[in-house]
């Protein structure tokens, strides 16, 4: 049995949390502000703590060390209402274990607890942010894993791989990364592989010497000596040429560099956080990518979501754009509002910020209506499928399958429940592996009822964790 204490103002949610720890066999005290909390906490011990974030005199993460000096390593579940970047980090940062999203499935609580409880000893530190993302915004349960997973980046040196479709924000996370991680205060140097000059790439990355080739007037320090101290952020990685690889790798585990032309390395200090929208991982297969430099550039991955996985998000981004025009009195109708939740936005968050910039030109009124609205953009992308198994692919894929069962006499009245399935499965699976095996938030993510989910995992022979 563990005893765990509540800090929140909501009755309700202390009635259901103190409910919930009760039936799996802990003992759980409530307290309605901070400053009650920390005087229980004086006077008893607990193994855990769950804290609410917004309380009526000291607020949550403000109370957050002075609970750390009382209770000791136990784990802190910080609960909010208010999901955003800047509370991730510091919730992170302050050395919580998990962060809860009101309103929460208490399915979603409970393995929460179980996990902190399992893990006692696990603290996860995120230096203090210095800027503001305002950009990367987002109340979908899938944002605020991706917020945790850049909070969890920005505490590490390590190098980071960001992935995603063009214009999802990548290069927005690799600057929270930077700005918040241990080396903010020094160069963030962001480089545009696919923009390099071929003839020239390796001396506009390593530098060139005085003399080394013609027109090398004087000795150049390349874009790797200029991150020293900083981040290095290698946008588009998958381009980089098969022989600059070799060089960069070397660069990368040596923390040094050879000028072009230069008899002697030069030592830099980076980390690398390196972003691309192709599959790295095929173009390692395929040889167009040397598996070396990918293990050394993917020691922790981020993957951001298309716009359309996200959807309800689009509301909350586009009256954030609108906001930062003109004087910022610039307003949505709710009609526009729908028909942008109704568009794939292939171009993501990139799109949308130049559809309601574009909307802003023709709505003299100040309201943006549907039809201030660029004309919606197909997915005209040659060759390139909207996001790894979706589009033209993800329909060619289908069609064949389809023809091969209706060609199969032994499919016959099983087509359908075939297809289905093949479809389906894969695509559970993905949830739950990207929600850590809970159903709560996989379930919403996917817009089933959480008993529907868990009934269809079973039909798969899919495991959950609860």
């Amino acid at each position: 049995m563990a005893r765990i204490l509540v800090v929140d103002d909501e009755q309700a949610i202390c009635w259901g949390l103190v409910k919930l720890g009760t039936s799996m066999g802990h003992e759980v005290t409530a307290a309605p502000s901070a400053e009650e909390g920390l005087r229980v906490s004086a006077d008893k011990s607990f193994d855990l703590l769950m804290l609410d974030v917004r309380l009526p005199g000291i607020d949550g993460l403000s109370a957050l060390g002075q609970f750390q000096k009382l209770l000791g390593t136990a784990p802190v579940i910080i609960m909010t209402a208010f999901g955003a970047l800047d509370i991730a980090v510091k919730a992170v940062r302050g050395g919580a274990f998990e962060y809860l999203i009101k309103p929460f499935d208490l399915a979603e609580v409970r393995a929460a607890i179980e996990r902190a409880l399992r893990c006692v000893d696990e603290v996860i530190v995120a230096p203090r942010p210095r800027h503001s993302h305002g950009e990367m915004v987002g109340e979908t349960a899938i944002m605020q894993s991706l917020f945790k997973r850049i909070a969890l980046a920005a505490q590490s040196d390590a190098n980071v791989l960001v992935t995603g479709e063009s214009g999802v924000g990548k290069e927005l996370a690799a600057r929270a990364i930077h700005d918040y991680g241990p080396r903010s205060t020094a160069p963030f140097v962001a480089v545009n592989v696919a923009a390099l000059n071929s003839s020239l790439a390796e001396s506009e990355l390593f530098g060139h010497a005085d003399g080394a080739f013609t027109g090398a007037t004087g000795a150049r320090p390349g874009l790797l000596q200029q991150a020293n101290g900083g981040t290095l952020f290698l946008d588009e990685v998958a381009d980089i040429p098969l022989p600059l690889q070799v060089k960069l790798l070397r660069a990368i585990e040596q923390q040094e560099v050879l000028p072009v032309g230069a008899d002697e390395p030069v030592q830099t200090s980076f980390r690398v956080v390196a972003a691309t929208h192709q599959d790295l991982k095929q173009n390692v297969k395929s040889g167009a990518f040397r598996h070396d430099l990918f293990y050394r550039i993917c020691a922790f991955e981020i993957e951001i979501p298309a716009l359309r996985q996200r959807s309800a998000d689009i509301p909350l981004l586009a009256t954030f754009f609108a906001s930062q025009l003109g004087d910022g009195s610039l307003s949505l109708a709710e009609s526009t509002l729908a028909e942008m939740k109704h568009r794939k936005w292939y171009g993501n968050v990139r799109e949308l910020r130049n559809a309601v910039e574009h909307a802003s030109v023709v709505a003299r009124r100040g309201i943006i209506m549907p039809e201030h609205l660029p004309d919606e953009q197909s997915n005209w992308r040659s060759g390139e499928s909207s996001s790894p198994g979706e589009g033209s692919s993800l329909s060619k894929a289908s069609t064949d399958r389809a023809n091969e069962l209706l060609d199969d006499p032994a499919a016959e009245g099983m087509v359908y429940e075939t297809l289905l399935k093949e479809a389906e499965a894969p695509l559970l699976s993905s949830a739950m592996e990207r929600f850590d095996n809970e159903c709560a938030p996989a379930a919403r993510a996917l817009g089933l009822h959480r008993t529907t989910l868990k009934k269809k995992l079973k039909q798969h022979n899919i495991a959950d964790g609860e």
